[in-house]
């Protein structure tokens, strides 16, 4: 089980858990419960519209509150462009997604223990020359089929929409996106371009993130937010 001490300190779903950062995402991870009643959420994937938009913060700390509420959890690290799921857990990265996809085998001994019982990571393995094929051929399908039985419900980390296909190509092969918008950050012409190139492949937006909101009187940098979107809409 990882330390505490070699966690990223804006895991704040553990290492600051009263904190009201780390109580909107149990507001998410509760939104979730209720959107997975009619249709269930095994596989779930977080994007944004570009990088440095709190996306892989956003993946890391909803896994944590998923394990935290009872859910047998897996975190995937998918974005095999700037991998950060190792970093913010201060775990190895030897081996991971790449390597599961391409070597095959048991798929336990690409899987690290979380700093919860119920939380397993995967973190992305070494980067490939071709993420993009990587992520779209028939082993990724099987290694997600494969990774279904290992949990109640995964969380995918993936690398931005606009300027990849990978989030696209990902999208599609999982149950819902949650998308991921910074505060004063995003380009509106970015997000709507993201959220026309997700229409397009029917991938199921089930909602947005806001973060980084500052607020008066709050003093963490990061307040999250989750609104539900009809699917298809910005």
């Amino acid at each position: 089980m990882s330390e505490l001490k070699t966690l990223e300190a804006r895991l704040v779903s553990i290492t600051q858990p009263r904190s009201s950062a780390a109580e909107q995402y149990r507001s998410l991870r509760t939104s979730l419960e209720f959107l997975g009643v009619a249709r269930p959420l095994h596989k779930v994937l977080v994007t944004s519209a570009v990088p440095e938009s709190g996306k892989s913060l956003t993946a890391a700390n909803l896994a944590l509150a998923l394990a935290q509420g009872g859910r047998a959890t897996l975190l995937v690290d998918a974005d095999l462009r700037r991998p950060s799921q190792h970093h913010l857990f201060g775990l190895p990265n030897l081996t991971g997604l790449t390597s599961a996809v391409t070597r095959g085998g048991e798929l336990g001994q690409y899987l690290a223990p979380g700093p919860l019982a119920g939380l397993r990571i995967m973190t992305s393995g070494p980067i490939p020359p071709n993420p993009s094929e990587i992520l779209g051929s028939t082993a990724m399908r099987d290694v997600l089929e494969q990774l279904e039985a290992e949990a109640d419900i995964i969380v995918l980390d993936s690398p931005p929409v606009v300027g990849f296909t990978d989030a696209v190509i990902l999208s599609n092969r999982n149950d819902g996106v949650i998308y991921v918008v910074r505060a004063g950050f995003n380009s509106r012409k970015a997000d709507l371009k993201a959220l026309e190139l997700l229409r397009q492949v029917e991938a199921r937006i089930l909602g947005v993130v806001l973060n980084d909101l500052k607020q008066p009187d709050e003093s963490l940098n990061y307040a999250y937010y989750y609104n539900r979107r009809p699917a298809g809409t910005p």
